[in-house]
């Protein structure tokens, strides 16, 4: 998988949970991943409520999480982004619903299909 068919399968999935994590802080931002472009090695993709440039280079690898959440109970699916394999992840983008909404089933088996590929992780192709 390539960033651009990643980031393409996202723009897809909205709206996103993205959840980002940097040390001690996590930010989080609800809303669709509409417009973006690949540039200079970075994704920089532009919303209403941000802007968010993203270091391809470091992105390279990816893995989806299809499970239940300890507190809520309910069903999440999610990727995670990392530098590799073996380390923790800097950013987490969720398939968003609104609270006590089932996933639509286009959206679902548009997941299932893409988890099928990422559910062991993948290294991304620059």
């Amino acid at each position: 998988m390539t960033h651009q068919e990643f980031f393409d399968e996202l723009h897809a999935l909205g709206p996103l949970r993205i959840i980002s994590i940097s040390g001690p802080s996590v930010f989080e931002a609800i809303t669709p991943l509409e417009g973006y472009g690949i540039a200079d090695g970075h994704l920089n993709a532009f919303t209403d409520g941000y802007h968010w440039h993203l270091s391809l280079s470091r992105f390279r690898h990816v893995r989806s999480r299809d499970e239940t959440h300890a507190r809520s109970g309910r069903r999440v699916m999610f990727f995670e982004l990392r530098e590799q394999a073996d380390a923790d992840p800097f950013l987490r983008i969720y398939v968003h619903r609104a609270k006590g909404a089932e996933f639509e089933p286009a959206r679902d088996d548009r997941f299932r299909t893409i988890h099928s590929r990422l559910g062991a992780g993948m290294e991304i192709a620059s």
